[in-house]
């Protein structure tokens, strides 16, 4: 590791601001700039969808904002293309409700709206 490149998450989430005042970078990610503060100092660690929300404005990998290092580049599949994975997968198990339940998830995926329907009655019913 170079002595120039930062070591800390609070680092990385600093250069990954550049720029940007705390506030304006709060309001790209949609958090607070109290936040911002806090995770830069170390106090506080950003929860796993603040991390996705600073590693898709960065466009790097959260394991880069946690850890300083990238996994081994491997080919970048689109969102289509998980979803096509994770329903061979469900297929795989052979359970009974296993195909129409991958094909409900491929349609989530693919249309968010339905997704944050279904979300937030999953949510209530978990209650």
């Amino acid at each position: 590791m170079k002595n120039n490149e930062p070591k800390t998450l609070g680092q990385r989430i600093r250069m990954v601001r550049g720029g940007l005042t705390q506030m304006a970078f709060a309001e790209k990610v949609g958090i607070k700039q109290a936040m911002v503060s806090r995770y830069e100092a170390g106090h506080e660690t950003p929860s796993p969808r603040v991390l996705l929300r600073i590693a898709r404005y960065h466009d790097c990998s959260i394991e880069w904002l946690l850890t300083g290092k990238e996994l081994p580049a491997g080919p970048r599949l689109t969102t289509a293309e998980r979803v096509t994975q994770a329903a061979k997968q469900l297929r795989k198990t052979g359970n009974a409700d296993a195909k129409e339940f991958s094909e409900m998830m491929t349609h989530l995926f693919l249309d968010r709206r339905t997704m944050q329907k279904v979300l937030s009655h999953y949510r209530f019913m978990k209650r």
